[in-house]
């Protein structure tokens, strides 16, 4: 991440996303956090003129950074060395940044690899999206990830499972609530953790002072952590909801990934049988569960899931396609990438937003996403107010 020094001016039509609405002014800048905003026609004298539409960096709430996106992701994962998974993610990461995403949550990976990058991305010494991650995710025994991940058995087993990776420096906890798609040998949406052994779990995340994510897409596994505690669903229902989950969930976080099963079923033929047998019979369901949640009122947030099959880093803009799809507004796409999603990930008004003492984080846009898709035309990136260059984009 670029070291801010000193203070500046933007002068633009900035994009503010709690309110929808659309305002020239002058945006300052101090040490790399916003300290002003002033309606105005014309730019001061000392500012940089952003030509475009002017929204705070995006953020993708459920990526994995150590995963490559190819056919077989976990696979080629377990065969590198650290060495090549730190390439690799330090390749994701940029990849991301190059398509206006400034802010990650990356929801599991082996060697406690996200938090250093992390940490480097918070010292300067690395010029990235600002990380926040799981570390390790924790699963049962043979559970969904268990190949990179915490296993962990009963309820004192998942709670010293929890402890140890808040050792370890990890910004949340992700909990396998059922299994998955990219596991193999492992049923997709079984029910796998009890609500007992995830509350476990939760309770020593929230003691901590940090949120909580679960893998979960059988109705049994998503009821058994909404009724634990949890703060984030990823991926939401392979079955119908039920009134009860429909009901908690509208008071927690919804980051559905539509984007993961449509890339295994776009991509069948390259991709092993066994995860395209997995991912067919649900994603109409996946689709349409998505969509009735929204109109239930449930808060949706934008996550892609990159690094699973086919699913590339640098493409949440295919999440929000399919968002948009469904039926969300292009203000509800804007905010479930930036307030909504700042919101579920703990980070309200520090991204995600240009109010006063936010991150000076800027995607600057060809077209007003208020009026149009404009993901797909990006002019410029600004991390911590220092723009970021063509050839850090580019490496």
């Amino acid at each position: 991440m670029p070291h801010a020094n000193g203070n500046k001016t933007f002068f633009g039509q900035f994009v503010f996303p709690e309110t929808g609405t659309l305002e020239r002014g002058n945006l300052t800048v101090e040490n790399g956090h916003i300290t002003h905003f002033a309606a105005a026609d014309h730019a001061l004298d000392d500012a940089t003129v952003l030509e475009g539409y002017v929204t705070p960096g995006l953020i993708d709430a459920h990526v994995h950074i150590c995963l490559d996106g190819s056919a077989d992701p976990v696979s080629n994962l377990m065969r590198w060395s650290v060495i090549e998974r730190t390439l690799y993610a330090q390749r994701h990461l940029k990849q991301q940044l190059a398509k206006g995403v400034t802010t990650v949550r990356d929801l599991g990976g082996p060697d406690n690899l996200a938090i250093t990058l992390a940490n480097a991305v918070e010292t300067g010494l690395l010029v990235s999206p600002r990380i926040i991650t799981s570390g390790h995710n924790i699963t049962m025994t043979g559970g969904h990830g268990y190949a990179f991940g915490h296993e962990a058995d009963g309820v004192e087993g998942v709670r010293a499972a929890a402890r140890d990776e808040l050792k370890r420096g990890a910004h949340l906890l992700k909990f396998m609530a059922t299994g998955g798609v990219v596991t193999k040998g492992v049923k997709a949406g079984a029910e796998a953790f009890t609500e007992a052994e995830m509350r476990a779990g939760i309770e020593e995340a929230h003691k901590a002072g940090k949120h909580t994510a679960a893998h979960a897409q059988g109705i049994a596994g998503i009821s058994n952590a909404l009724r634990a505690g949890i703060d984030t669903i990823e991926h939401g229902a392979f079955d119908h909801w039920s009134d009860e989950a429909l009901d908690l969930l509208q008071r927690r976080f919804l980051v559905p990934t539509l984007a993961a099963p449509d890339a295994i079923i776009e991509g069948a033929s390259h991709i092993p049988a066994w995860i395209v047998e997995k991912t067919a019979p649900i994603l109409e369901m996946h689709q349409r569960n998505t969509h009735e949640a929204w109109q239930a009122g449930v808060p949706i947030v934008a996550g892609s899931d990159a690094g699973t099959p086919l699913n590339h880093h640098g493409r949440l803009i295919d999440e929000l396609r399919l968002l948009h799809a469904l039926g969300l507004s292009l203000l509800e796409v804007l905010q479930a990438t930036t307030s909504t999603a700042a919101k579920a990930i703990r980070l309200e008004g520090q991204v995600g937003t240009l109010q006063t003492g936010a991150h000076a984080d800027l995607a600057v846009w060809q077209q007003n996403p208020l009026e149009q898709f404009a993901y797909d035309h990006l002019q410029t990136v600004y991390v911590a107010g220092e723009m970021v260059s063509d050839a850090v984009l580019e490496a």
